[in-house]
């Protein structure tokens, strides 16, 4: 049972939001909680290791409240920090750390990293524009090239930086964890006995990100979604956060393409404009990306073909807040000439290639 204060939904609402209608479920993507432990007992699995993949956000803090009241397990939450987040989900972060210890919960709380680019995924762009570095992980926008030369809208490219900078890294912490306690070396094999679950907090809403419920990079590791299997929504979550007054702003980077703008933005809890607002530098950052992604993009040097943008009007993010952007490049140009530098510098000590 995730739900620590019950949601009431008209009948309607509950019929709609079954997750064993969805196509992702029909077709064996996506499995229920009871269904995967008697999946892995089939195969072996005595010993069960449950993780909560903590995202700092709206849906795992949902999770992760549910645990510090006892009504979930788990033997280890864990954090991937994508290196990317805004400050405010690193206050969010430590918030939930301060409450484990207020609830007395000695949950083992592991904060980790990608294992090459521990600097996630503005290392990934820096790398990605200033070195031959060629796999770009990222959902932007796009525009396409025809063979005419037109320009016409495209739709987003493949998202990868969840699995590659969330997901991954938080099964390699684990792994590693287990073997450690197991007196394992990390190079051994995992005992064919072990299995983990681990619940992911995907909701409702965002069903269509199920990739599976086995994880690709190891068989023995169980992807599980249980704000899905009980038909919760983001909403459903933020409403549960604010009710009990606990932090609720929802968990992305700073230069995330799928922040909206106005409205749209403020309805779903993820707005350019909260970023400018709070944290212009990190705005100005992404307005740097931007920019910087098309002109390597044009050189024809990488293998990405079509025009990429950060939003969804796929115009420069700079050109959507022109107004904005003038006035906080003005503020902080040693601010971000420092951060440039700084990345020159890394680039050419870790990759030995010189920042054009």
């Amino acid at each position: 049972m995730v739900n620590v204060k019950e949601h009431k939904k008209e009948e309607t609402t509950e019929e709609r939001l079954d997750y064993r209608l969805t196509k992702k479920y029909l077709n064996g993507y996506l499995k229920s909680k009871e269904e995967i432990l008697e999946i892995a007992k089939s195969e072996g699995k005595d010993k069960i290791y449950r993780v909560l993949s903590f995202g700092g956000g709206t849906q795992s803090s949902h999770l992760l409240e549910a645990h510090f009241q006892n009504l979930v397990k788990y033997d280890y939450i864990v954090f991937s920090d994508t290196g990317a987040e805004p400050q405010f989900i690193h206050e969010q972060v430590a918030f939930w750390q301060k409450r484990q210890i207020e609830m007395s919960n000695k949950t083992p709380f592991i904060i980790t990293t990608h294992n090459s680019m521990k600097n996630g995924l503005e290392e990934m762009l820096m790398r990605y524009i200033f070195t031959d570095y060629q796999r770009f992980q990222m959902p932007l926008y796009f525009n396409k090239v025809t063979e005419n030369g037109e320009i016409v809208p495209g739709g987003l490219m493949p998202r990868q930086c969840t699995g590659d900078f969330k997901i991954v890294p938080v099964q390699q912490a684990v792994r590693n964890r287990i073997k450690e306690e197991l007196g394992l070396r990390r190079s051994q094999p995992m005992p064919k006995n072990i299995g983990i679950i681990m619940d992911i907090g995907f909701s409702f809403d965002e069903v269509n990100r199920v990739g599976g419920y086995v994880s690709h990079q190891s068989k023995y590791i169980y992807l599980a979604y249980p704000l899905i299997e009980e038909g919760l929504t983001t909403r459903d979550s933020i409403h549960f956060l604010e009710e009990n007054n606990f932090p609720s702003k929802r968990s992305r980077c700073y230069f995330c393409p799928f922040n909206c703008s106005g409205d749209k933005g403020k309805a779903i809890g993820m707005e350019w404009e909260e970023i400018i607002r709070e944290e212009p530098i990190s705005f100005l950052k992404a307005c740097f990306f931007d920019d910087q992604l098309r002109s390597v993009q044009a050189t024809g040097k990488k293998n990405m073909r079509s025009i990429p943008y950060f939003h969804s009007s796929r115009t420069p993010l700079r050109e959507f807040y022109q107004a904005e952007f003038d006035k906080l490049e003005k503020m902080h140009v040693e601010e971000m000439e420092s951060w440039i530098l700084h990345w020159y510098a890394f680039l050419n000590q870790k990759y030995l290639k010189a920042a054009a």
